[in-house]
């Protein structure tokens, strides 16, 4: 497989939706009900986080087929590894630095969120501040990453595509069916989403990757179907209809706007995918941009230490303070992808 143009654009714009909100962009929105909820949730964390997932479940997908359709099958173990060398390496110095402000008493101490986040665990902590910690909030995706593919490999590799399709259905059903249930619940006379994130449990947060899982099986079973009709601009369009959801999507399903970006994210991919040399795609390889995307996975991880989830109202270092704390979030990041990050992607190879 090549290189797709235009995906690191994509994490681009994934990315500083992530930085800007945990920066506190929610604060300078006026204070309108629809500007607050929907105009907002559209350069939000969230609908960047939602676009990550798409693009992860359309890649590695994408990579998993095509080594099955190369190998005749999917070297699981490989797949692993290859994983671990990309996700282990650039967390393990974010870890070693949370463990030691956590010590030093700049970091509320919770060494059992320490330990859930470092077994990907992460999204299943209840809100309490025995467990919770603002520098490791970020987490609860790289564990819902890695929970899916503990299991997705397996599905290619056993499930013929009719019944891949039956399983996504089905887990995209129950998805709905928690988002608009499950919050709800009493458990010990209090309500379930005032005890824990229910929407970062692994059903239903696996559906925006499943759904860009979904479009790169689609793509890869339907190639020259796919090709044809999303070669055509009107696939463009509505692609980027359905990503501007947050817009326009009635208050009653607002709880599932995740599920529908990623729709319509998927829907984007696709058109990139077969449209490389589209002025979108030249706009979206524009070098700082497309530079800012390949070390979005550094820029994810450490905006979380220096930024957190929410701005400090009483920061205990000056690293908190902005515009130091991004500032070092993109310098850590850079000097990590540069001389540290690139030394392990070339072992990486060798698991091809």
């Amino acid at each position: 497989m090549k290189r797709i143009k235009g995906f690191d654009g994509l994490r681009f714009f994934s990315i500083m939706f992530v930085l800007t909100f945990h920066l506190g962009a929610l604060n300078l929105v006026p204070d309108i009900p629809y500007i607050k909820k929907n105009i907002y949730y559209f350069f939000s964390g969230g609908a960047g986080v939602s676009m990550f997932f798409a693009i992860s479940g359309f890649l590695i997908t994408s990579l998993l087929l095509f080594e099955k359709k190369t190998n005749g099958k999917i070297n699981i173990k490989k797949f692993f590894i290859r994983r671990f060398l990309r996700l282990l390496p650039p967390i393990i110095p974010f870890y070693i630095a949370v463990a030691m402000f956590m010590y030093m008493g700049y970091i509320r101490e919770s060494y059992i969120g320490l330990l859930a986040s470092i077994l990907y665990l992460y999204n299943f902590i209840p809100i309490d501040k025995r467990f919770f910690t603002a520098e490791l909030t970020h987490t609860w995706s790289l564990a819902v990453e890695e929970q899916f593919y503990f299991t997705w490999p397996f599905a290619l590799s056993f499930l013929n595509p009719k019944r891949i399709y039956s399983l996504v259905i089905v887990v995209l059903i129950i998805s709905f069916g928690i988002i608009f249930s499950l919050p709800y619940v009493s458990f010990h006379h209090h309500l379930l989403n005032h005890l824990f994130y229910v929407e970062r449990w692994i059903i239903p947060a696996i559906a925006p990757i499943l759904i860009g899982s979904v479009a790169a099986l689609f793509n890869n079973y339907n190639y020259k179907l796919v090709k044809h009709y999303f070669q055509r601009k009107m696939w463009l369009f509505i692609s980027l209809g359905i990503l501007c959801v947050p817009f326009y999507l009635p208050d009653f399903l607002f709880v599932s706007v995740q599920i529908f970006y990623s729709l319509g994210a998927s829907l984007l991919l696709l058109w990139i995918s077969h449209n490389q040399f589209s002025g979108l795609v030249v706009f979206l390889e524009n070098k700082v941009m497309s530079y800012i995307g390949k070390i979005s996975y550094g820029l994810y991880i450490w905006q979380g230490f220096f930024i957190g989830d929410k701005p400090k109202v009483d920061p205990k270092l000056w690293v908190h303070f902005f515009p130091v704390n991004i500032i070092l979030t993109f310098l850590v990041a850079i000097i990590s992808f540069e001389f540290y990050e690139k030394k392990i992607l070339k072992i990486k190879q060798r698991y091809k």
